[in-house]
């Protein structure tokens, strides 16, 4: 006899319904998006932050991945996301995701027959397959950089392109540097945008980044439970001002923002959070 079998037939049902209850209260307490104004010190005490170099991140991703790349095929609006389990290919944010990154990349790859590209926090490949489908007559070199666990997948899925677990990727340039809901998970996003400014012979994408328009940049915590990632991470949420200061010391010139739609509220926070994207061109 299994053991949960057996358990529920020494254990009065009272109990059992009442251990549900405390169960379900405790999972609606947790507060998915809250503001913490220690900051990245917040990390030091708390072991539950364990970040993406996670197995339970890649699971999850393996599960949702023969969905989203059946969905992405054909002709249909490509309004999915890899990380939703809805069925639908109409979602508006993500067809704003996705057809944003449609318009960087085709102007990256203007008049090129071969457009390398560098997914900076690119998971296990998702914008690479988009990047085929949406650019069937342009050869991808495709790099992608991410955590370990993510990476060694990644190169599994696609060995003939190459993913990076560390930066010795930004040592090179590439026509396209792609920054997809990655920039903020680093505490010194500024060194960081410099060495992707570097990295950009062409381009440089970066979109999915928490900003506001008048509060000084903060940090949140997420604790994505519910999508199956069993961990939680700090982000930075952007000033824009100061965001837009760093790019142009860095001599990078706005092409085109992008709004995605995305609001998520962060409870406590000095002002909403809104996702936005911005193409810049290198100038270099």
């Amino acid at each position: 006899m299994k053991v949960i079998k057996l358990i529920r037939l020494v254990t009065p049902p009272l109990f059992i319904k009442l251990a549900k209850w405390i169960l379900s209260k405790r999972q609606k307490q947790i507060i998915e998006w809250e503001y913490i104004p220690e900051g990245w010190a917040f990390a030091k005490t708390h072991a539950e932050i364990k970040g993406w170099n996670v197995q339970d991140v890649l699971e999850t991703y393996q599960r949702k991945w023969p969905r989203f790349e059946a969905m992405v095929q054909g002709t249909d609006p490509l309004g999915e996301a890899h990380e939703s389990d809805l069925s639908s290919n109409t979602n508006i944010i993500s067809h704003n995701i996705n057809m944003s990154f449609a318009y960087a990349i085709a102007l990256a790859a203007h008049r090129l027959e071969s457009l390398s590209v560098l997914d900076w926090g690119g998971g296990i490949g998702h914008y690479y397959l988009l990047a085929k489908l949406l650019l069937p007559d342009v050869k991808i070199d495709y790099h992608c950089k991410d955590v370990p666990v993510l990476a060694e997948h990644g190169a599994q899925l696609f060995p003939e392109q190459h993913f990076w677990r560390d930066e010795a990727c930004l040592e090179r340039t590439y026509h396209l540097v792609l920054v997809s809901a990655s920039l903020h998970y680093t505490e010194d996003w500024q060194s960081l945008l410099a060495g992707l400014a570097r990295a950009t012979q062409g381009y440089l994408y970066i979109t999915r980044l928490p900003t506001v328009l008048q509060a000084p940049s903060f940090v949140f915590i997420q604790r994505p439970y519910d999508y199956g990632y069993n961990t939680e991470y700090l982000g930075w949420c952007l000033n824009r001002t100061s965001f837009f200061d760093e790019a142009i010391r860095l001599h990078l010139t706005l092409v085109r923002e992008f709004v995605t739609g995305e609001h998520p509220l962060i409870a406590n926070a000095p002002e909403p959070c809104e996702y936005r994207g911005f193409l810049f061109r290198s100038q270099k």
